[in-house]
């Protein structure tokens, strides 16, 4: 088969599309046509598309090019290239014949892979219909649409024909019976189907204003994004007249810069989803407080005091009161917490347990995932993290934990900026600047955790409303900590650690590991004085680790 494409594209080479091509190439293009069910002229212009397999697209100008006609001669073989499409056997990918800066304006084309594959294998190719699909599978088909578009891998045209195709296939999903009876045209249908797949696939029901702007624009172009955009802000727009996108509310404000799914439209559109079990399946980034797992802790007798404090205050049956107390006077009701002290001395897992006795989930931020190297992307992934947050506060059962770990790497003292205010220090205020507000903002619990609590700006000081400084273990809570994870110590021994090892409870689990493996190694438990032997390594390791100047 791939022979006689090759002698179509000779022939086209050497006479275009003239009549004597057409004779010549006859029986190449009717065996070629019969396994693509396609006429002789969509058959040759296939294969002239064909030809640049490999490149990134082949453009309408290089056709022209090879078959030596004008435009005008080109123009009655358009409805052969809308045939092409339609039959999924070449994709558009630009998006108007619209010239863009920098472009000639002409329509470009690929073949599919998967239309490659089968002209590899001799035979026809079946585009898959996706019809009578889950709840889940349809929007996750709806989102491999619209992330093609945003790529320019299908143009909007194409766009629509498949969102169009997909609602056809699939009437019984209460998502399109819905859409039929609002009586949204493509543009709406288009915007619903972005804020849907964004709630369900990156977690994000909440989407900022200028985000979604650019969103839409790289999916209908700049014009309609522009249009759409307007009517949403005037609250003119159909999805929001009807009552399915709204602002986002703050304090009970609208928040004109953020736009949402309504209530009415997650309980009318979603019947087949369950959301809430949904946001429990959230990934690495999410972790449900039932399969968080009971470790003991140990702690001086004030800090002890301070943790329980904090434990039962976000306990439910109290969280909820504190809430509708402050909300009844005015105040702001986020609960933001700060855990400061030096390293291994059970900040992070401090907040897995209270999370884990009082039932809520936790929702971590990965600090090196909000980091890009890129102009204004770092502020839109932290954006992005408070986004989700939002929705799930809102789709989720119990307020789960917003935990930032090793939160001094977003929360340090801000930079003085050069004029050109302009670089990584203007990205790093930039994004502390977008944390101060959400925190100010914030309907939830965020616990931040930091080494060095010397480098936080005072302004993010004030925005915790509890703070507990933890530091390393009294005696009596490291001699706790050495019998816990060394079972065969004896009280005097643990104590005797204890006293002449100041280590903190990492550091001490640190060397429980070393002497576990010592046992499996030797076949026997180790005594007092491999102990202090494996606490002085530990000792060791640690100044080794300090870096400065020697002096003479």
């Amino acid at each position: 088969m791939i022979d006689h494409f090759e002698k179509i594209i000779s022939l086209a080479g050497e006479n275009g599309f003239s009549d004597a091509f057409f004779e010549n190439a006859r029986e190449h293009l009717e065996t070629a046509g019969a396994l693509l069910e396609t006429t002789t002229s969509q058959t040759a212009i296939f294969a002239l598309i064909l030809d640049h397999f490999g490149e990134d697209s082949t453009a309408v100008e290089d056709i022209i090019k090879v078959l030596k006609c004008s435009k005008m001669q080109l123009l009655k073989y358009m409805d052969d290239f809308d045939a092409l499409r339609k039959k999924r056997l070449i994709k558009q990918v630009s998006r108007s014949w619209r010239p863009a800066r920098g472009s000639t304006g002409f329509p470009e084309f690929i073949v599919p892979m998967d239309v490659i594959k089968s002209i590899r294998k001799n035979e026809k190719y079946q585009y898959k219909k996706y019809e009578n699909l889950l709840a889940e599978d349809f929007f996750e088909c709806a989102s491999s649409l619209l992330e093609a578009a945003s790529i320019n891998d299908i143009n909007t045209d194409t766009l629509t024909e498949e969102i169009n195709d997909l609602l056809s296939r699939n009437r019984a999903l209460s998502f399109v019976k819905k859409a039929e009876e609002y009586d949204l045209h493509e543009g709406s249908l288009i915007v619903l189907f972005v804020f849907c797949c964004k709630l369900l696939h990156k977690e994000e029901e909440v989407l900022e204003c200028d985000d979604l702007s650019e969103h839409l624009s790289n999916i209908i172009g700049r014009g309609e994004s522009k249009q759409a955009m307007n009517r949403l802000k005037s609250r003119e727009h159909k999805l929001v007249v009807k009552g399915l996108i709204e602002f986002e509310c703050i304090n009970s404000m609208a928040d004109t810069q953020h736009f949402r799914l309504s209530e009415k439209a997650r309980e009318e559109l979603f019947t087949e989803i369950d959301l809430k079990e949904k946001f429990k399946r959230k990934g690495k980034n999410y972790i449900a407080g039932t399969n968080i797992s009971t470790k003991m802790l140990f702690y001086s007798s004030k800090i002890n005091n301070r943790i329980h404090e904090l434990t039962d205050l976000l306990k439910e049956e109290n969280f909820s009161n504190i809430q509708k107390r402050l909300t009844e006077n005015g105040m702001r009701t986020g609960f933001a917490c700060l855990f400061s002290g030096p390293p291994g001395t059970g900040k992070t897992e401090t907040a897995y347990q209270i999370a884990r006795e009082t039932g809520r989930d936790l929702m971590l931020v990965d600090i090196s995932e909000t980091k890009s190297m890129w102009f204004g992307e770092s502020e839109k992934k932290i954006k992005a993290v408070f986004n989700r947050y939002r929705g799930a506060v809102k789709q989720t059962g119990l307020t789960p934990i917003l935990l930032f770990n090793e939160a001094d790497a977003v929360l340090g003292k801000r930079r003085q900026l050069l004029e050109e205010k302009k670089g990584p220090d203007q990205t790093e205020n930039s994004i502390q600047n977008i944390i101060l507000q959400e925190i100010e903002n914030l309907n939830g619990i965020l616990i931040a955790t930091t080494n060095m609590i010397n480098n936080f700006d005072k302004a993010f000081e004030r925005r915790f409303l509890y703070k507990i400084q933890f530091e390393n273990p009294d005696i009596e809570a490291k001699k706790s900590i050495w019998k816990t994870h060394i079972k065969h110590l004896s009280d005097n021994d643990a104590e005797q650690l204890a006293e002449k090892f100041n280590f903190s409870g990492g550091q001490i689990e640190n060397i429980a590991r070393k002497s576990t493996v010592s046992f499996i190694l030797k076949g026997c438990a180790p005594d007092l004085f491999i102990l202090e032997t494996l606490c002085k390594e530990e000792q060791f390791e640690k100044n080794e680790m300090r870096i400065g100047f020697i002096k003479d």
